[in-house]
């Protein structure tokens, strides 16, 4: 007998179990037995394909098939009672939805596009211990499988507790609109998906030592791909609409993996200061730049994946059409993209990004996160700015992945100093700005200084991990070797291109990084659009010089 054999004979076990199954939830008008047998289901595909292959080849059982099987079996059960047993509603509400959508004929079609679908991926998943099952390897457990049984264990354990916790939170009906951001929920924001993914790699982990283990793969991650992409995403559009400030709790707290600086705040920051940095920024530096088709087209395609970038405001709309990875990241934006506010009176935000603090420069002082601060004198390393600025007002952008990543001046006026600052790449996300004090300092940065007859102001550019340069535009085209960029930096514009105008291109990230705005004396800033967390574009006012 072949695997292919196992599994054709497996795929026709579970599609006599899910069609019985569709014809009682038919009968019951209810889906929700669909979900109990998810879990059941993977149990006993787990033990029959371990019996078919005792019965058809070899009844020698194996230690890895038993604790295999009986993990599964642990995790498959649990999942059944809590499903069986919770009271949250009489129907789960994606169900309802579905029968909704389906209409009148929902019972023919639920059977095909939900049934069949199920049974489809209860096969493809078990691929692990469908390989176990059928030639389990050495007698003698390894390295891998102690891993694997450690690591399931961990995964049933925050799975099982998180459960419990969402349980007893929504029993209270004062909970009703509530969010629970207690316990494991403050961590991460599906912290029973995290534990139910660890098991599934766990599971993994024992396959490994079976024969051809390794190719089951796909199996952990399809199962992945579904929690990420599609089951949690589903549970969180309706989240969003049945509970006020649910959209605030997904930017402030992890999707599904684990806070690291909440748990560890200190061992955080000391795992940022142990990863080497600039040879990571190095190589990613050096695979962005390839004109090689097949790794220019997957590190797009993959990073579209991942962050979603709408392409449709770019020059260039198809992948095809990039030049490499950093071309891509760099893409120019349709002329009617962005408005750059023409009064002469405005001070316009030079990136799209989020504000990540703002206010008035206190004692040399300004605000990198909640009780932490950065010197004004460090960051300027020059002593005539830092009097010019040392009762001024700053603001601080942060530019995700996904962002426009070409930086513009904010008003008009005349170059009078640049200069780069050699430093580290550590990131600048937020669990960063939260670990390593003085952050904005320690990085590797440039600066812009700019006098125009309203107002005299600084642009500071702060390069971050994987962060290869920071081009200005007045860089000759051919010479983007590191010390050509330094010297441009130190050097500065000639005097025909030092007078620029509002919105013309200052430069840009070769990857996602932060923008700082210095401005000397009080700037009134407009509180009506301007906040914490707040995104900005390109050209929108954040400054009104007749309002000072």
């Amino acid at each position: 007998m072949s695997i292919l054999d196992l599994f054709l004979y497996l795929t026709f076990l579970n599609w006599s179990i899910v069609t019985a199954l569709w014809f009682y939830c038919k009968k019951e008008n209810k889906l929700d037995f669909l979900a109990f047998y998810w879990g059941l289901g993977i149990v006993v595909l787990a033990w029959s394909s371990m019996l078919i292959e005792a019965l058809l080849e070899d009844p020698a059982m194996s230690i890895r098939q038993l604790i295999t099987n009986s993990l599964v079996s642990l995790w498959g059960i649990r999942l059944s009672i809590y499903l069986a047993t919770r009271r949250f509603w009489n129907e789960d509400p994606r169900h309802e939805s579905v029968k909704k959508d389906m209409e009148k004929n929902w019972g023919v079609k639920s059977y095909k596009n939900i049934f069949l679908f199920q049974g489809l991926i209860q096969l493809i998943v078990i691929a692990p211990i469908l390989y176990i099952n059928f030639l389990p390897g050495p007698k003698i457990l390894n390295f891998l499988d102690f891993l694997g049984i450690f690591i399931f264990i961990v995964g049933f354990l925050l799975e099982t507790k998180a459960d419990q916790n969402l349980k007893q939170f929504r029993r209270l009906p004062e909970n009703e609109s509530k969010i629970l951001q207690t316990g494991l929920w403050k961590y991460c924001r599906h912290p029973n998906y995290f534990g139910d993914i660890l098991q599934w790699w766990a599971i993994y982990l024992l396959a490994c030592s079976a024969v051809g283990g390794m190719w089951s793969i796909f199996g952990p991650l399809l199962m992945t791909w579904i929690f990420v992409t599609r089951s949690i995403n589903l549970i969180e559009n309706r989240l969003i609409t049945n509970r006020p400030h649910y959209d605030k709790y997904i930017k402030s707290t992890n999707k599904i993996l684990p806070d690291l600086k909440i748990i560890y705040p200190k061992v955080f920051g000391l795992m940022q200061y142990a990863i080497p940095h600039k040879m990571l920024t190095m190589i990613a530096g050096y695979c962005c730049s390839s004109k090689n088709s097949l790794l220019k087209n997957f590190l797009i395609y993959m990073f579209c994946f991942f962050y979603k970038p709408n392409l449709n405001e770019a020059k260039k709309v198809k992948i095809k059409e990039f030049e490499s990875f950093n071309d891509f990241f760099t893409r120019k934006l349709r002329p009617e993209s962005r408005s750059i506010n023409s009064s002469e009176s405005t001070l316009v935000s030079p990136v799209d990004g989020k504000i990540v603090s703002l206010g008035k420069i206190t004692n040399g002082l300004m605000i990198q996160a909640k009780n932490i601060n950065y010197d004004l004198k460090t960051l300027l390393e020059d002593e005539y700015l830092e009097e010019l600025f040392q009762n001024g007002s700053y603001l601080t952008i942060y530019l995700a992945p996904f962002d426009y990543h070409r930086i513009h001046f904010p008003m008009k006026g005349v170059i009078k100093k640049t200069k780069h600052f050699p430093g580290s790449f550590y990131s600048v996300n937020e669990s960063s700005l939260t670990a390593i004090s003085s952050l904005y300092t320690k990085n590797e940065r440039t600066l812009v200084y700019v006098e125009s007859e309203d107002i005299n102001y600084s642009l500071i550019s702060v390069g971050a991990s994987m962060v290869g340069s920071i081009i200005p535009f007045w860089l000759n085209k051919q010479s983007h070797g590191r010390k050509a960029i330094v010297s441009a930096w130190n050097e500065g514009p000639l005097n025909d291109l030092n007078k620029i105008k509002k919105g013309q291109e200052l430069g840009y990230f070769q990857m996602g990084s932060t923008v700082i705005l210095l401005f000397p004396g009080s700037i009134k800033f407009n509180n009506n659009f301007l906040s914490l967390s707040k995104n900005v574009k390109l050209g929108e006012v954040l400054i009104d010089l007749q309002e000072r």
